[in-house]
């Protein structure tokens, strides 16, 4: 190779390499900032960081902050013209506290109640102490010795009520407490009533030796209630019954503290009218499920033809159509039925003027031959542990024959005697001549000895036996000329406790609960009538729907009350406890 090769490569190769660096050189303009720059940039982040770090650390300091100041005694006064309270820390497991404060001249009581607590209102026994003004501290002692039970009040060190019972007051093992005061400051009206607390002792079971049952809180219970009340506010009596204030209320609608009714979209009370038993009925039982609902009515009408079967609701039910039957205050029809979980609300309109009586109103959607029937739900005062039916059909329901009321689940309850008149001719003296007579004397045919604890030796029910009219007892109703025919259904076991159901029974039908009653109370003169009400009962020695034998033997699985149309008087169906025969 000559010079001018080489001077002519070495030029095209500094020529080639000019151009990336040409670009470099831009790059590097284009990132040049001089320390002003720098200055300015520092500034800026320096100024926004502090910001960001505090906006993650504000809430988890705040939050901090307040849990610290549930540890405090401080009080903060939101508004000085209101009643500014909070719960203390507690200083001793017996022992609750509460700082307030008071405006001047508020005129308030502190009140304090151990008897006649529940959810819907305030205990009218209470004792009560002016509430002084100012910025004070509440504290409630509540303790239990060989002397009794004491609740003691004081208001700073000064002891200001005070309520001791003796030991035999109450049998309990627990409690359940509630309040409308949080740890946390607040302020609340002068003029309405505060609950600082509420508690509620559970009771003993009644047949298991450390068990216990709580008491649904619409019951009146034992306790302590402590309240701030205006002086002039004098609380109003509990109602006799009590209606669901919210459309998805479970705890059924009738008696406060007795027997209520209940719809349900439970499978197995789809088409049902439930019914929740008492709570002194039932004493003892599982109150678990929601709703608690050990029995049911199924209604079935009869059209006026000659040859008409009952029609079944929970047999044709859909869970996919909706809820069958809707209980509302009013007779008249509704436009659209309650589809859906919640339901109507019912008012106080359904209580009568005399304020002894309430009626509602349970209406079925169509049935396939088109019946339409209504049954007029009473409850009376005097009777907490009854409820009454009186069917009727909507007007455009074609006429109907008769109606029949059938129970559902009452193998849960072992009953297996019926109470019976030996002879015909003692009808009229009454429970005191009365016998009661083992299902097997109305199934003859059948051997009840092999069935005892025999797995799948029967498994259908027996079918149904018509009871004869001239042998039930019947009662004179007092104050008055008319007599009531009873249905009297008890059981053989004393104590359900010691029973041994076959494994895999649902808890539905496991039972409890203290020995009791299914009785029917029925208008004479309609039974007596030769097309008058209709009483049968239907026994098995399996529980319905399951292979699993009734421990003990085969007991009574339904009643069938058939009430020819139109219906004249209700019938009453109760739930008492054994010795409750009234």
């Amino acid at each position: 190779m000559n010079r001018s090769d080489l001077c002519t490569q070495v030029q095209s190769h500094e020529s080639t390499g000019s151009e990336p660096a040409a670009a470099a050189t831009v790059n590097r303009r284009w990132m040049r900032f001089g320390l002003l720059e720098l200055l300015l940039l520092t500034t800026v982040v320096a100024t926004w960081l502090p910001v960001i770090f505090a906006r993650r650390q504000i809430p988890m300091l705040e939050s901090e902050i307040e849990t610290m100041r549930y540890a405090t005694t401080q009080l903060i006064i939101l508004d000085d013209q209101k009643l500014n309270v909070r719960s203390l820390p507690s200083i001793w497991n017996h022992i609750n506290s509460w700082r307030y404060h008071v405006p001047a001249d508020a005129d308030l009581e502190l009140r304090l109640a151990t008897e006649l607590i529940n959810r819907v209102g305030f205990p009218a026994d209470y004792k009560a102490v002016a509430l002084p003004d100012g910025e004070h501290v509440i504290h409630l002692k509540c303790t239990k010795d060989a002397a009794g039970h004491h609740s003691e009040v004081f208001i700073d060190d000064e002891l200001v009520l005070q309520q001791h019972h003796p030991v035999t007051w109450l049998e309990s093992y627990g409690s359940s407490s509630t309040g409308s005061v949080s740890r946390q400051s607040k302020a609340y009206p002068l003029d309405e009533p505060l609950k600082i607390k509420v508690q509620r002792y559970s009771l003993k079971h009644p047949l298991k030796k450390y068990g216990s049952m709580d008491v649904p809180d619409v019951y009146d219970s034992k306790g302590n209630c402590l309240w701030i009340s205006p002086a002039s506010t004098v609380p109003t009596p509990s109602p006799r019954f009590y209606l669901p204030q919210e459309r998805h209320g479970h705890e059924g609608i009738g008696h406060r503290e007795g027997i209520k009714v209940v719809r349900a979209h439970r499978s197995n009370l789809v088409g049902l009218i439930g019914i929740v038993p008492s709570l002194r009925s039932v004493m003892g039982d599982e109150r678990g499920g929601y709703p608690y609902c050990p029995l049911g009515i199924s209604v079935r009408p009869i059209l006026d033809r000659e040859v008409s079967a009952a029609e079944i609701p929970e047999v044709q039910a859909n869970l996919s159509d909706g809820i069958p039957v809707s209980l509302r205050e009013s007779i008249v029809p509704p436009t659209q039925y309650d589809e859906s979980y919640s339901r109507e609300l019912i008012s106080e309109n359904a209580i009568q003027q005399d304020g002894r009586t309430m009626r509602i109103f349970a209406h079925f959607k169509p049935f396939p031959t088109g019946a339409k029937p209504i049954v007029e739900i009473i409850f009376d005062a005097a009777h907490p542990d009854r409820v009454g039916f009186l069917p009727h059909a909507a007007p455009d329901s074609p006429p109907m024959k008769a109606c029949q009321l059938v129970t559902r689940f009452d193998a849960k309850f072992h009953w297996r005697e019926i109470e019976m008149m030996a002879d015909a001719q003692d009808v009229a003296g009454g429970s005191s001549s009365a016998l009661r007579e083992p299902l097997s004397a109305f199934y003859p045919e059948i051997d009840f000895a092999t069935l005892a604890g025999d797995r799948g030796a029967v498994a259908a029910p027996f079918g149904w036996r018509r009871l004869p009219a001239n042998r039930l007892p019947r009662v004179a109703v007092p104050e008055s000329q008319r007599e009531m025919t009873r249905l009297s259904l008890t059981t053989d076991v004393a104590d359900s406790t010691k029973l041994t159901y076959p494994a895999g029974l649902s808890r539905q039908w496991q039972y409890e609960g203290i020995p009791n009653r299914q009785i029917w109370w029925l208008p004479t003169a309609d039974v007596q009538q030769q097309d008058g009400i209709k009483v049968e009962i239907q026994g098995g020695a399996e529980y319905p729907q399951t292979s699993l034998p009734i421990p003990g033997g085969p007991a009574i699985q339904n009643v069938r009350i058939t009430v020819p149309m139109p219906a004249k008087s209700p019938v009453w169906l109760e739930i008492a406890t054994e010795p409750e025969v009234n």
